[in-house]
């Protein structure tokens, strides 16, 4: 008697939710020396394999910036003045829990306390 592997007809967690791609331009700001916040304007896009209902929100407000209905992409352009870093998310309408989310993320630049990797009287 030969036996065989059966057939599930079940679909996988990667079909059950399409894949979304959500990006932030620019994701960084570096603070110079003495500089504090950065103002910046960012191209947020998301792009979907199916038609979604989505919300564009920001953390350290916790404001709507954009809903679309049923679309495959969307774009929204916000100006920010941060000194932290700024967690951008997509949430459905009917669902509370992002679906996808991104970071917007402030670094100061210390470039005067780094160390060098190597000593600058070493040519060998």
């Amino acid at each position: 008697m030969l036996m065989g592997w059966g057939t599930v007809n079940s679909v996988s967690a990667k079909e059950e939710t399409p894949v979304i791609q959500f990006s932030i331009k620019p994701r960084l700001c570096v603070l110079s020396e003495g500089e504090e916040v950065c103002h910046d304007e960012l191209e947020i896009k998301w792009i979907s394999q199916n038609q979604r209902t989505l919300c564009l929100y920001q953390s350290d407000t916790g404001k709507q910036l954009r809903c679309w209905d049923n679309t495959f992409s969307g774009v929204h352009y916000v100006e920010v003045i941060a000194s932290e870093n700024i967690d951008f998310y997509l949430k459905e309408n009917a669902d509370e829990k992002p679906v996808i989310s991104e970071v917007f993320e402030v670094v100061q630049d210390n470039t005067k306390y780094r160390r060098r990797r190597r000593n600058g009287w070493n040519f060998f």
